[in-house]
């Protein structure tokens, strides 16, 4: 296994298990990173990355469901596209699904896989 496939998966496991120090991890503190949220929005930075996941970690109803649909990789650029299936309960307590596609952008730095851009789109009807 490349050792890009599995920076994936251990990025993946922090998500899966809200490890704020794990996926810190995958964060350069002086290289901005970009996140496309499924609604549209944007994060940008370091900070703000790492505030986003840490309230979105503290919410325990989530979980996601992903496969590896495509990877590409260098000795420096790491991509890989995921079909994503979230499950979480609304504002009122009712469960409800997203399905969408989580691409992601890897750089290679000083021997670290380092996340630098992070977009999530819904799937359409076509």
């Amino acid at each position: 296994m490349s050792d890009f496939v599995n920076a994936v998966e251990i990025h993946l496991k922090a998500i899966a298990e809200r490890d704020i120090q794990a996926f810190a991890e995958f964060l350069h503190p002086d290289y901005n990173c970009i996140i496309i949220l499924p609604n549209g929005g944007m994060i940008e930075g370091h900070d703000n990355i790492l505030d986003f996941h840490k309230q979105w970690f503290e919410d325990q109803d989530w979980r996601m469901e992903t496969k590896t649909i495509d990877i590409f990789i260098t000795d420096t650029t790491g991509y890989v596209l995921l079909d994503v299936v979230y499950h979480d309960l609304d504002e009122g307590g009712n469960p409800y699904e997203m399905k969408y596609f989580l691409s992601m952008l890897f750089v290679k730095i000083d021997g670290k896989w380092i996340l630098i851009r992070d977009q999530n789109t819904l799937k359409g009807d076509g």
